[in-house]
């Protein structure tokens, strides 16, 4: 996994990011067109007329197995409008996609986070491939409540996969997806040839 590294960047240098390699090859690669899904109300009604609070936004996700404590940025679309999810501006926070359901409400949410980077041989995520069925993966809420998950299994992807197997799910409940870079840096391409995902459910 060695390739071309890039150097934290802020919101303001954002023009740049065509000119860097390795900043584009994250999660952005996976076009959302056709898959975006709406944020869900923080208030919903439990089916007799009563109001009830849906999870709130994340703060942090925890995985102990690999060492991870991340501050949890929120973003949408990327900023180049091609309907790419929206990566974190640096190498030490994750990600969650907002127009996506929060962790831990009905649905499949999803987060991601960096591989690595030039002057960053490990990032947020560098581990994530190497979680197994059954470990643990929590999320603490704005409002201090911890979600937790267990990963059900993951997958690689190809850098021009279908997303829909990432941000949607065939079965009930709450699921939380995680994506980072994966496989070979392609230098013609300034990214990664893969990606992986991690499969999480909420524990009930």
């Amino acid at each position: 996994m060695n390739g071309p590294r890039t150097k934290p960047l802020s919101w303001q240098a954002a023009v740049l990011l065509p000119l860097l390699a390795g900043f584009v090859g994250m999660t952005a690669s996976f076009a959302l067109r056709g898959n975006v899904q709406a944020a869900p109300s923080q208030k919903a009604h439990d089916g007799t007329g009563a109001t009830v609070l849906t999870p709130a936004e994340p703060a942090r996700l925890i995985i102990p197995e690999i060492g991870i404590n991340a501050s949890v940025q929120s973003v949408g679309l990327a900023w180049q409008g091609n309907g790419d999810m929206g990566i974190p501006t640096n190498f030490t926070d994750v990600a969650w996609y907002n127009r996506g359901p929060v962790p831990g409400a009905a649905g499949t949410a999803v987060i991601d986070g960096h591989l690595d980077g030039r002057n960053v041989p490990r990032a947020v995520f560098y581990r994530l491939a190497e979680l197994k069925p059954g470990d643990p993966v929590y999320v603490k809420e704005r409002n201090g409540k911890v979600v937790q998950f267990v990963v059900t299994g993951s997958k690689h992807y190809a850098y021009t996969a279908s997303t829909a197997p990432i941000f949607t799910t065939s079965g009930q409940g709450s699921y939380l997806n995680l994506i980072t870079c994966a496989g070979d840096w392609l230098p013609s391409q300034k990214s990664y040839n893969e990606r992986v995902v991690v499969f999480t459910k909420e524990v009930s």
